[in-house]
């Protein structure tokens, strides 16, 4: 029996959670059975760290009723990762830590590419607390709003592509898409981009299945 992966979603937003679910499911193919939860409480797009500070706690309340084999925390900034470790039954994996590892494996230097320059901080933060510091590029931000890029993020995709071809020149080798809205993009973009392109989503499932045997 395949395990139970949860895609815990920690905005209010169902259509991102169902996106997400839905992208999960082609990543995992017959390895696992995706199932999507939303926030039952919060924002509907995690722009701030106040917004993040909220989800840690929706997060709390969803996998405390959740009946999986894994979890992935599915927004960028991981709110609640760490409590979850603590307290969660099962392996969880972040978005965005999942997708950070990815991008800095091997010591190759890497940059990112996200929405809502006022986490830039935090981001910042993460980056350090895994040890990547030295091998950061830089993080730059698409100009759009995460509600407008996951209900069309077709309408970006050369932006995306412009954006990780001027993060090239400027030394990185390999683009972290980071955020929810972006989820499954690399592998789409990837033969349009000329250097390796990495998703948090596509990370966090390949991870969870590699920690659970699959």
């Amino acid at each position: 029996m395949s395990p139970r992966l949860l895609v815990a979603n920690p905005n209010t937003s169902a259509d991102i959670s169902e996106k997400m679910a839905a992208t999960a499911r082609a990543i995992a193919g017959p390895r696992a059975t995706i199932l999507p939860l939303t926030a039952p409480f919060g924002a509907p797009a995690l722009e701030t760290e106040a917004d993040l500070a909220v989800a840690a706690d929706a997060v709390a309340a969803m996998l405390r009723r959740a009946d999986c084999d894994g979890a992935i925390i599915a927004a960028f900034g991981d709110p609640g990762l760490k409590a979850a470790r603590t307290a969660a039954p099962m392996p969880v994996a972040g978005l965005g830590e999942s997708g950070l590892i990815v991008a800095g494996e091997g010591g190759r230097p890497f940059a990112v590419l996200t929405l809502g320059p006022a986490l830039k901080s935090a981001i910042e933060a993460k980056v350090a607390g895994l040890g990547l510091g030295a091998q950061l590029v830089g993080i730059e931000f698409l100009p759009a709003g995460v509600r407008d890029v996951a209900a069309a993020p077709e309408r970006f995709f050369d932006a995306i592509l412009a954006e990780a071809e001027a993060l090239h020149h400027r030394g990185a080798a390999a683009v972290l898409l980071g955020g929810a809205p972006f989820s499954g993009l690399a592998k789409l973009l990837s033969e349009r981009s000329a250097l390796p392109l990495v998703d948090g989503l596509t990370s966090a499932v390949e991870r969870l299945l590699t920690i659970l045997g699959v």
